[in-house]
């Protein structure tokens, strides 16, 4: 008995041994090696929902809490097959015994050491976790528990909900987690951002019997610090403090119900701190310094939506950006809805108002943005500058391809694709990029334009809308690494006899007008019938044409401009050059043939063209918006692509003071024959201007067989006020002009004469009367039917037996007058007009400025000037009425020193009594 007792004993312990070696065989022995990593790799794989791989082994160390370490953890990419998701040195995990026995497989308390995940996105979009498979759910002993994860694995993940991903997190959202050594890599090809972190500790803790977890890390991403500090209790209000570097944010929310659809709802608040600092962290290029605020606040149930926000970038030379607005799908920017309000300079200290195009500055812009960024539309689109403000009211629908990294660090809106118009018959359509969407360089934009004539022409009758046709343009925008050039403009009208155009454009550099190339072909068929389609006050102008021709390369300009209306013709040329110094500009105006009847209509169509731009066109309640149609219209109608602002005009930045002050120029006028003025014939002068003094002239004018020589000089530098005035006047005939001025009596002579005079031009008025300088008059061999100067000079007895009173006419020898010209005063001590008997010499003044006259004149012999004068007369009082006064009795004169007696080379028109000797 005894012998079997220690039989079935030893049996049993030699049993127990073989059952305890064979466990630890199984558990530890390298010959079962394969065997756990199987066991294990199913297990987990069936955990997280998607395959996991040990590449080294795994040890056991049983308990009731037993002790599992798995060595070589690697969760591979199902879509990348070269690419790991995650890959751990050891992974640590908790096995409840207990649980295990009833039927219950629950993991807790893991430590994860040396993981490395690799989150890849390729250029085509490919990701290195997969897509569209829906994640198993854990085994809990609390399925609230899970649920209330929720919250925290939404604030760590996309909005892929059904990813791998949300697998793991699913799996560690509701146990003990301690990770140590931690590198997550975020790279994306497609949008070319890319985030490294680096994580010395990362713990999911649950406290408060599971009720609650915590999250606590700290790191670096980027090389910038990081540290995350999160508390989600199950059920209630959450909160999340995380710093990158300066950057700080805060996430506090709390969750749904399930009777209220579940989800949470939460409020994020940011400050980048260093706005530089900021743009570092995400991988951007340093090209901006400042601050930023943002607020929002989201809503996450069916789908993630910012029910509002407001954001302030702030920048250190006083520029700044604010948005605001909502967004229905942050996941799939759906429902977009923001206002965009950015100021350029620093608040109160906009730049000078621009009076030159290179002077030229955006100074703020103002957008608001619908849609989504498939398809959105500007429904406002301000922009200001220095010198005015263009706007566009409606632009879209309009869509962004992706916003990209480059290699470089600058942030890129690639893809960019907008139109306007009707929907279904655009416009306007375009395409293009901006590589560096922080300071706006970079640009590339092409595309189409055809509309009616319409678009630019807004006030158009509608009888004349189909007569007009319509415009078709291509074209070509950038500022590749510079200034904004005008690559391409080609316009064409078509579908109208009314008017042709054909105009091609391209400028190198708009600010400075660098390569410039343009030709313009405009023709008109009939102005009165333009003015007419306008609603304007027709002009009877005829025909008009236009066919001009720039061109702009580096420093050298040329221009050449024909331009012809009814029967008149105007050509101009013109050479320029601008280097550093002054600028060279040389050039001509000339016309075969002008008629002034022309130059008035013509005057007076581009006053009807004024009236057009000056204001606002008004819209009809049933006429269209511009550019794109209310969704409640099924018009075609469109106003114009920019309306005019009342604050300023393009035009405006010409500086014409500051051109002639600065430059070297000279141009040549000359019109060969002038109509439609009764004796004026032709024009010719010269306009130059050099070192800022300018001179316009002489200006040769033919006037009714006469000739006009006129010089004008400025000094825009030290007197720019006071114009100077010179010239000479020829081949007046006299009895004409006594013609015209009704007196009645037949006369001839050729009259001629001088003039230099200086005023202030502030006015006409101003001019007039600040007036400083000398003129002339003078005439010889001339006649005039009358003998009535014989009389006053000669005497009642001697005049009745002169020749003049029996020829009927006397001949005049030559008339003197020269005058001094003081403020207002004109004066002479020594009128001369002289016949063959006879000298009558004036002096006096004319006071215009004070209406007064004073006038003395003496005829006498000539050759006689101590003798007495038989009918001096005076003219006095008032010059609008003046007084005219005989004397009587007649006078005398005396000589100074004595003298009496004439020379014999005694000179004509000198006054005699300066003669004496």
């Amino acid at each position: 008995m005894k012998t079997w007792l220690f039989r079935i004993f030893g049996a049993v312990a030699l049993l127990a041994f073989a059952t305890i070696a064979f466990v630890w065989l199984l558990l530890a022995a390298p010959l079962f090696s394969d065997m756990r990593r199987g066991f294990v790799e199913s297990v987990l794989s069936e955990q997280i929902g998607q395959p996991l791989l040990v590449n080294d082994d795994v040890s056991v160390a049983l308990g009731r809490i037993t002790h599992i370490y798995v060595a070589g953890v690697v969760i591979p990419s199902q879509t990348m097959p070269d690419t790991s998701l995650a890959e751990m040195k050891l992974l640590e995990l908790e096995l409840d015994v207990a649980a295990l026995a009833k039927g219950r497989l629950n993991f807790d308390n893991l430590v994860l050491e040396g993981l490395q995940g690799n989150f890849l996105t390729a250029a085509d979009g490919t990701t290195s976790w997969q897509k569209g498979r829906q994640a198993p759910k854990p085994e809990s002993e609390s399925a609230e528990a899970v649920d209330n994860q929720e919250a925290l694995a939404e604030t760590s993940t996309s909005n892929e909900s059904d990813t791998e991903t949300s697998g793991i997190l699913t799996f560690l959202s509701d146990k003990n987690v301690s990770f140590t050594s931690i590198g997550l890599n975020i790279d994306d090809q497609a949008s070319g951002f890319s985030f490294v972190f680096d994580l010395q500790s990362l713990a999911l803790e649950q406290v408060d019997e599971g009720q609650r977890t915590r999250v606590s890390g700290t790191g670096s991403v980027n090389g910038q610090r990081f540290e995350i500090e999160g508390d989600y209790p199950h059920g209630a209000p959450f909160t999340t403090r995380a710093n990158f570097g300066e950057m700080t944010v805060s996430y506090d929310g709390e969750p749904y119900s399930e009777a209220e659809g579940g989800g949470y709802r939460a409020v994020l608040q940011m400050d980048t701190g260093e706005f530089g600092d900021f743009l570092e962290v995400i991988g951007l290029e340093r090209a901006l310094e400042g601050n930023g605020q943002l607020q929002a606040e989201l809503v996450s149930q069916d789908a993630l939506k910012i029910e509002a926000f407001a954001t302030t970038v702030s920048l250190e030379d006083g520029q700044q950006l604010k948005a605001e607005g909502s967004i229905e799908d942050l996941y799939t920017a759906q429902g977009v809805d923001l206002f965009f309000d950015a100021r350029l300079y620093p608040e109160g200290q906009p730049p000078q108002s621009a009076k030159i195009i290179q002077d030229l500055k955006f100074t703020a812009f103002e957008m608001h943005m619908v849609g989504s960024l498939a398809s959105f539309e500007f429904e406002k689109l301000l922009f200001q500058t220095n010198a005015f403000d263009q706007g566009l009211d409606v632009i879209g629908p309009a869509s962004i391809e992706r916003l990209r990294r480059m290699p470089d660090g600058r942030l890129a809106m690639l893809g960019i694709a907008l139109q306007a118009g009707p929907v279904e018959d655009p416009i306007l359509k375009a395409e293009g990029e901006i590589l560096d969407l922080l300071q706006l360089q970079d640009v590339t934009f092409e595309g189409t334009l055809d509309g009616p004539a319409k678009l630019l022409l807004p006030s158009m009758d509608e009888e004349y809308v189909d007569q007009f046709g319509g415009i078709i343009a291509d074209f070509s925008l950038s500022n590749e690494g510079g200034p904004v050039s005008l690559n391409r403009l080609n316009a064409t009208s078509y579908g109208t006899d009314l008017w042709a155009l054909d105009l091609a454009l391209s400028v190198g550099e708009l600010k400075g007008l660098s390569g410039l190339d343009f030709d313009l072909e405009l023709d008109v068929d009939n102005g009165a019938s333009i003015l007419t389609a306008l609603k304007l006050q027709p002009v009877e102008i005829g025909a008009l044409s236009v066919d001009a021709e720039t061109s702009k390369q580096g420093d050298d300009f040329d221009a050449s401009v024909e331009f012809e209306a009814g029967s008149s013709q105007l050509q101009a040329t013109l050479e320029a050059k601008f280097p550093e110094g002054a600028t060279f500009i040389r050039g001509s105006i000339t016309s075969q043939r002008l008629d002034l009847n022309d130059l008035k209509n013509l005057t007076a169509t581009l006053d009807q063209f004024k009236s057009l731009v000056g204001s606002a066109p008004k819209v009809a309640d049933d006429e269209a918006q511009p550019l794109v149609l209310p969704k409640e219209s099924d018009e075609a109608d469109v106003q114009p692509l920019v309306l005019p602002k009342e604050k300023g005009k393009p035009a405006d930045l010409l500086d014409v003071q500051r051109l002639l002050t600065e430059a070297d120029v000279e141009v040549q006028i000359d019109f060969k024959e002038i109509v439609g003025q009764q004796g004026v014939t032709t024009v010719s002068s010269q306009l130059s201007a050099k070192e800022g003094t300018v001179d316009f002239g002489p200006l040769q004018v033919a006037y009714g067989g006469g000739i006009f020589s006129l010089s004008a000089v400025i000094d825009l530098i030290d007197s720019p006020d006071w114009l100077s005035l010179s010239g000479s006047t020829s081949g007046w005939e006299f009895g004409e002009i006594l013609d015209e001025l009704g007196v009645g009596i037949d006369a001839y002579g050729r009259l001629s004469g001088g003039f230099s005079v200086r005023g202030n031009i502030a006015s006409g008025k101003a001019f007039v009367n600040s007036m400083r300088g000398s003129a002339s008059l003078a005439m010889s061999q001339g006649y005039i039917s009358t003998s009535l100067l014989e009389l006053a000079g000669l005497g009642i007895f001697p005049w009745l037996f002169s020749e003049e009173l029996r020829q009927g006419y006397t001949d005049i020898t030559c008339v003197v007058a020269p005058v001094r010209i003081e403020a207002g005063q004109v004066s002479s001590d020594s009128i001369v007009v002289e016949t063959g008997s006879v000298q009558l010499v004036a002096k006096g003044q004319v006071d215009w400025a004070n209406d007064t006259i004073t006038l003395r004149a003496e005829p006498r012999r000539v050759g006689k000037p101590l003798s007495r004068s038989a009918w001096p007369f005076d003219i006095t009082g008032h010059l609008s009425a003046p007084k005219f006064e005989l004397d009587v009795g007649g006078s005398r004169s005396k000589a100074a020193g004595g003298v009496d007696e004439m020379p014999a080379n005694r000179q004509p028109c000198v006054p005699d009594i300066y003669q004496l000797k």
